[in-house]
């Protein structure tokens, strides 16, 4: 997995023969903006040893996500037998560990924002974790401002400061971009890893299901992508050309990377979808979760949809939207007013999920860069 963002996160300004050096984040690495300023903020203040940075932004991460998944357990769970087993579900999940940890630095941006909305913070605080959550990955962008228009719109709905959201959204975007854009111009976005990430999940997925592999076969063509778009989608440049010039084999791969979808979801969620469905099928949601659980579904919808068209979604693309499932499904299981049957289902399954992680939690660790298919 692309860890290598935490050694080109450099914030130091330093002098050449050729004139002063400042180096900023460019969005199109996989560390993205908000994660590789953390992490060059951290490396400017601590200097760690570079055979030692790799473990000093995995302990940054994980007490961003713990943190933050903590926070929320405390805010929004009533009952502190689900607020203990809300956060050791997530805890045991491992995902904490996987690489690269921008994926895991965005779900605590995203756990926070909903923090902060919850708690009634200023909206140019609560705007600009939320913008920090959508440029720590490239193709989060997209999700954040998603997010947005439902905060917009729930503001609108309740006749507040509606203006305040848009402007303070593009005030900390353009404030996060300008420099990157006045140092690298369009480069500072630019990206050609579109037809690279497909023909790498392309093989991932399919080269195990050759029969024999030989010079003409995906498997026996899989030393690069370049020699599998060759080999499979001959004269396509663009991952359009792909979908315009093979539409079945397109196709195919859409239902294998949904079947591979799944599979993430399940190893992920464990069992924690069950009382989340069932409390919103029963609406035994409190009236407080009401504008989180729209947060929820429009970065669902976002930050999964669009990756499924280039590759598998994978367990540290689900990181985003863990946190508040688990919690918000041990909210409504732990309310006051919820059914006995929904406080019976969550213990449950609460329960069977935080077993199950425990008994793979050794082998999720020590695969972490790999998950989930190492």
């Amino acid at each position: 997995m692309d860890q290598s963002f935490v050694t080109r996160a450099d914030l130091r300004l330093y002098r050449l023969p050729t004139g002063w050096v400042f180096q900023y984040p460019r969005f199109n690495w996989s560390g993205g903006v908000a994660a590789s300023l953390l992490i060059g903020l951290y490396k400017l203040v601590v200097s760690p040893a570079p055979e030692t940075l790799n473990w000093h932004a995995k302990c940054i991460t994980t007490l961003l996500f713990l943190g933050s998944a903590y926070s929320l357990c405390r805010l929004f769970i009533r009952h502190w037998i689900f607020q203990a087993l809300a956060f050791s579900v997530i805890a045991s999940s491992a995902l904490q560990f996987a690489e690269p940890s921008s994926d895991i630095i965005a779900a605590a941006f995203f756990a926070l924002f909903m923090l902060s909305v919850r708690l009634g913070w200023p909206r140019l605080i609560s705007s600009g974790l939320l913008i920090l959550f959508g440029v720590s990955k490239i193709q989060l962008l997209v999700c954040s401002l998603g997010v947005g228009a439902v905060w917009y719109w729930w503001d609108v709905r309740e006749n507040r400061m509606r203006w305040q959201i848009p402007v303070g959204m593009a005030f900390w975007l353009v404030l996060l971009m300008a420099p990157g854009f006045k140092l690298y111009g369009i480069e500072m976005v630019r990206t050609v890893k579109g037809l690279r990430t497909f023909a790498s999940s392309y093989v991932f997925m399919f080269s195990p299901h050759q029969f024999a592999p030989s010079p003409e076969t995906l498997a026996g063509s899989s030393n690069s992508w370049q020699d599998v778009m060759r080999s499979v989608f001959p004269g396509a440049r663009t991952v359009s050309d792909v979908i315009l010039r093979y539409p079945k084999k397109y196709l195919d791969y859409l239902l294998v990377a949904g079947a591979y979808g799944v599979f993430s979801v399940l190893q992920t969620m464990g069992l924690m979808l069950i009382p989340f469905f069932r409390a919103l099928r029963l609406g035994a949601f409190p009236v407080v979760t009401q504008l989180s659980l729209r947060f929820l579904a429009a970065a669902a919808f976002f930050s999964l949809v669009p990756p499924l068209l280039l590759r598998f979604i994978s367990p540290r693309y689900l990181a985003v939207v863990f946190i508040p499932l688990v919690v918000l499904s041990a909210a409504a299981a732990g309310s006051s007013e919820a059914p006995r049957s929904l406080k019976i289902t969550f213990l449950i399954c609460s329960l069977l999920t935080l077993a199950l992680n425990l008994a793979v939690f050794s082998e999720r660790l020590v695969r972490s860069p790999l998950m989930p298919f190492g």
